[in-house]
């Protein structure tokens, strides 16, 4: 033994780690192989391959026996280094095929493909067979900005299969049975998308220890193959993408347990092997950038739920089916099919009982489970259950607010194990562990029991447990987590008790009014326009409204809390999606009208094209005599829920997306949809069955205020029915599909109303520019005007100018980007600005102003002198311009508020980025995107702003890419990164022109990783 540790000496050296060094030194110290001097000289070495030379040098210099027991020991602590010193087995072609059999084996084995929905020990007989019980779901496609783009069959997920994919879906909506049924599919051989791989692992996250080898072994091998560890990992990373890992329950991973699988989640590029990763919608802010495709798992249809009704109760069916008929209310609960499988669990054991919230279907089958299996401990007393109940709830919360979804022993100190193990509301997993763990049969079991302890806890007449509880509430102090973390346990509570809905409610109200991040409303024309505001923010408060909305269904309060709620709603929007109107919004439009009055917008999405909802077709002329039929896009549930209400809402906004067709019955119905507010906001895009029919459309559309036509065409009437609208306030016209459209710009004098016009990207020459310039000058009112990306014009900016400039305005936001902007264009407005005292937005980028630059910048730069609302400045560039740097930073000491700069090719070299890097460390520290792209910097100039960086915590944004290639210090990289990491709000950074191999890009990116949002690195 002692030639096998010196051949093996290097990698026994590289390999064995500091926990594995540990444990052989105390099982030698126990043999009286080491003293207790040289124990203590090994375990102070804190760098494990010191700490291993230490302990290989005592073995050897103490003979043959002590070798052997070293060689004993490691064989015990590390089976598989052991393995491989050993020189086990090469991995030939037999050992793969061999392994190709088990795994179909065990994927075909009654074992993998039925199983208890409810848990095994739970004590109610409901079994699955992924073969028989259920129809392939359906998966909405998403967006990394986490917008639904089209739904998917797991046939054209699998056909399409991008690598990493990642699976989103709340709690109960079949992401483990999604697959499993990949894994069953492959292992039939009937799946052409799966032929290519030529092995599946199906991994349940949740019980992943060590590294991936290891799970494996645990999961699905048996230890019985002839390769070594290290043989096996590398015949995977050569097999590639043929590999693919069915990696399931994100939510309930730790990845200190097993490091390695995090990796192949998120440095992917390392393995190269295919994963499908399962997630709940809480964590996949964790994973999403690492995605390539991400979908989520769409609501199950009726006739699915039946089907699945049918296979689980069989002739005992007909109840539940009836009711599924009778009630909007258990239709909406059974698009989730753990819904489903309780109702069934439920209707075995109380045909009687009527469900129409998810917590009374939980309460149900708990009160089911509690009653069912009370023999098991009737020789306890009631106060004793009781007790251990109390404690399971508390066990419960604590988890939630800890994410935690596996409790140990020690969890259960002064309770009553027997007690929640014999009632099935915890579950005792033993198998294959080293220690016993204990948890919830599913985890939104889990966050009902956790809801209903702290309704309890709220409405208590003990004013400890009150005080308990609004703690626990306290603990919700911001509108991102209630949305992200917080929202089931909240409906849990809510349904539990009106009493603590009340107290719920009010929190919540005096949460988002604390909520620094909701301080700015969307609709004040005041702010900044929508390209300022935050996507995440936006996304954030829908779905704050959308859990106040479920909060009001699910605890059946109906009108008793009408006020709190009203406080809530006040001055909030809400979204609604067409394709999915569901029960709860009627019962918020019956029962809550004024809730409804007080909501400042409410956003309407109609879907054309593919992503239209199916089975609407009507015959457009109602006539027998014409056969031919149009498909409408435009639902009746939607004309219900607005039309037949009688109270008048504050904001509408109609969004038409992908029209090809626009039937008469659309534009009846848009109709009577948009009657029902007091304002209203059209916005069309990629809609060429719109043009011609626009004029339609507004006519029944007189409360109109806001118009936006993005990737559509529009008809010369379309455009004259426009100008001719004088009440509207904001025109939006983006990607024009339309040449030249003078029936705007010729009218665009009569708009004497519009406080916001935007032009992007759309077609003109500078003809068309001057008439713009003529209409510009009856639009007394205008507050924002953007005109981006034209870029045909010739010196029709001068005409422009000239036009804004000729009198005293209200003008908020001038914004002229890429739009053939000349010196003199410039000049005119710097001669001018003062007529615009209450400028907040000043946006010339994208313009080069060549040799007129260094004049024309300097005078501009030399009249931003009373600005004290200025938010945003972005300048044009041109020749040595940089030379009024110094100019533009005394005047932005006494602009404190600016949120945005960019100073974008002008060429900055390693002086003016030190005159910067002093003026950040004092000044500007609310900034929060900096543009300083296109410059000359060198990387010890980079260098030493990086510590100016880290003063500005509340930057989003970064530009610092290179007019040339730049040539990296090591060190900048890692200074960089520790900036990033430092910057929590920092989302997207551009490094054009930076020299960054791989090893630097993993760096930069790793100091994002574990951060919730999406981060971005652009390198082009």
């Amino acid at each position: 033994m002692m030639n096998f540790i010196k051949d093996a000496y290097v990698e026994l050296v590289k390999r064995m780690g500091i926990p594995i060094v540990h444990q052989i030194v105390d099982d030698l110290f126990g043999k009286n192989v080491l003293s207790s001097e040289e124990l203590n000289v090994i375990i102070q070495e804190n760098v494990s391959q010191a700490a291993s030379r230490k302990l290989i040098h005592m073995i050897l210099n103490k003979g043959s026996e002590s070798c052997n027991l070293f060689v004993n020991c490691l064989e015990k602590y590390d089976h598989w280094l052991f393995q491989d010193l050993c020189g086990r087995g090469q991995v030939q072609q037999k050992d793969l095929d061999m392994l190709v059999d088990v795994l179909v084996e065990l994927y075909t084995l009654p074992l993998f493909q039925k199983f208890y929905p409810l848990g095994d020990k739970i004590g109610i007989d409901i079994l699955f067979d992924l073969g028989t019980t259920f129809t392939d779901p359906l998966l909405w496609k998403k967006d990394t900005y986490n917008r639904k783009r089209g739904l998917l069959t797991l046939e054209s997920l699998l056909n399409d299969l991008e690598n990493p994919c990642i699976i989103e879906g709340d709690a109960g909506k079949g992401k483990t049975t999604l697959l499993k049924r990949i894994a069953m599919l492959w292992a039939s051989g009937n799946c052409p998308a799966l032929a290519k791989f030529r092995f599946v692992f199906f991994i349940s996250l949740s019980s992943a220890r060590g590294g991936i080898y290891e799970t494996l072994i645990d999961q699905l091998l048996e230890d019985s193959f002839s390769w070594s560890k290290r043989e096996f990992m590398q015949e995977l990373h050569k097999l590639k993408h043929t590999v693919l890992f069915l990696l399931d329950g994100y939510d309930e991973f730790e990845p200190k347990n097993c490091p390695e699988i995090e990796a192949l989640i998120k440095e992917n590029h390392k393995f190269r092997n295919s994963v499908i990763l399962s997630t709940r919608k809480e964590t996949i802010g964790n994973v999403r950038r690492f995605g390539k495709l991400i979908a989520e798992t769409a609501n199950l249809t009726e006739d699915s739920a039946k089907l699945l009704i049918k296979n689980v109760l069989q002739e005992e069916a007909v109840d539940l089916l009836s009711q599924l008929e009778e009630s909007s209310f258990m239709k909406n609960l059974m698009k989730t099919p753990l819904f489903v499988v309780i109702a069934c669990a439920i209707r075995m054991g109380d045909s009687g009982l009527y469900l129409y919230t998810q917590t009374t279907l939980f309460q149900a089958l708990y009160d089911l489970m509690v009653r069912k299996n009370r023999h098991k401990i009737e020789d306890l007393t009631n106060e004793c259950i009781t007790k251990s109940i109390n404690q399971c709830g508390d066990l419960a919360l604590n988890g939630v607010f800890e994410h935690r979804f596996r409790f140990w022993e020690e969890d259960f100190t002064g309770m009553r194990e027997e007690v929640l193990l014999s009632a099935g509301l915890l579950q005792k997993n033993t198998a294959q562990r080293f220690r016993t763990d204990y948890s919830f049969f599913h985890t939104s079991f889990q966050e009902y029991t956790a809801g209903r302890r702290l309704a309890d806890l709220l409405t208590s007449s003990e004013e400890e447990e009150v005080s308990r509880g609004m703690n626990y509430l306290r603990r919700m102090n911001s509108v991102s987590e209630i949305t992200t973390k917080y929202c089931n346990l909240l409906l849990y509570t809510c349904g539990s008790s009106v009493d603590a809905t009340r107290i719920v409610v009010k929190h919540l109200t005096n949460v988002h009014d604390n909520d620094y991040l909701c301080a700015s409303s969307p609709l004040n024309v005041n702010m900044l326009n929508e390209e300022t505001e935050s996507l995440l923010q936006v996304a954030n408060m829908d779905s704050f409204v959308e859990c106040g909305i479920g909060i009001f269904f699910e605890s059946v309060s109906k009108s008793k809390l009408s006020d709190e709620f009203e406080k809530f709603f006040s001055s909030k929007s809400m979204y609604i999606n067409t394709q999915n109107i569901s029960t709860t919004l009627f019962e918020f439009f019956q029962h809550l009208p004024n809730c409804l009055s007080a909501l400042n917008l409410i956003k309407l999405d109609f879907f054309g094209s593919s992503l239209a909802p199916s089975g609407d077709v009507m015959e457009e002329s109602g006539t027998e005599a014409d056969p031919c039929k149009v498909q409408t896009y435009i639902p009746k549930k939607a004309v219900s829920l607005f039309f037949d209400w009688n109270q008048t809402l504050q904001n509408l906004e109609v969004r038409l997306k992908d029209f090809a067709k626009l039937a008469k019955r659309d534009i009846k119905y848009l109709g009577k949809i948009c009657c029902s507010a007091k304002r209203l906001r059209l916005l069309l895009k990629r809609s060429k069955g719109v043009a011609g029919n626009l004029a339609g459309i507004l006519e029944s559309c007189k409360n109109m205020q806001d118009l936006k036509v993005e990737s559509t065409p529009l008809s010369p009437e379309d455009e004259q029915r426009i100008v001719a609208m004088t009440a509207l306030k904001s025109l939006d016209i983006r990607d024009l599909q339309t040449e030249r459209p003078q029936g705007l710009i010729d009218g665009m004098g009569s708009l004497i109303n519009i406080e916001k016009l935007i032009f992007d990207s759309v077609k003109m020459n500078e003809d068309d520019t001057k008439k713009l310039a003529q209409g510009l000058k009856n639009l007394k009112r205008l507050a924002i005007l953007h005109l981006s990306h034209l870029t045909n014009i010739g010196n029709g900016m001068v005409d422009i100018v000239e036009s804004i400039c000729a009198e005293p305005r209200y003008l908020q936001e001038i914004k002229l980007v890429d739009c053939c902007l000349s010196g003199k264009a410039v000049k005119i407005l710097a001669q001018n600005i003062k007529n615009f005292p209450k400028l907040r937005m000043l946006d010339s980028s994208e313009n080069n102003l060549k040799e007129e630059g260094k004049d024309s910048i300097t005078m501009l730069v030399d009249s931003l002198n009373d600005f004290p609302d200025m938010m945003v400045l972005m300048l044009p560039w041109g020749c040595e311009v940089r030379l009024c740097l110094d100019t533009l930073l005394q005047h932005l000491i006494q602009i404190p508020q600016l949120v945005r700069l960019g100073l974008k090719n002008w060429h900055l070299t390693d002086t003016e980025i030190a005159k910067l890097s002093a003026f950040f460390k004092e000044h500007l520290k609310g900034l929060q995107q900096l543009d300083l792209g296109g410059n000359c910097v060198t990387s010890d100039g980079w260098l030493s702003f990086t510590e100016a960086l880290r003063g500005l915590k509340e930057l989003t944004t970064l530009d610092l890419s290179s007019e040339h290639s730049l040539e990296l210090y090591s060190g900048l990289v890692l200074e960089l990164s520790h900036v990033i990491f430092k910057l929590k709000g920092l989302q997207r950074v551009r490094l054009s022109g930076w020299q960054l191999d791989s090893i630097d890009l993993q760096k930069i990116n790793s100091a994002k990783s574990g951060f919730e949002g999406e981060f971005q690195l652009l390198t082009a």
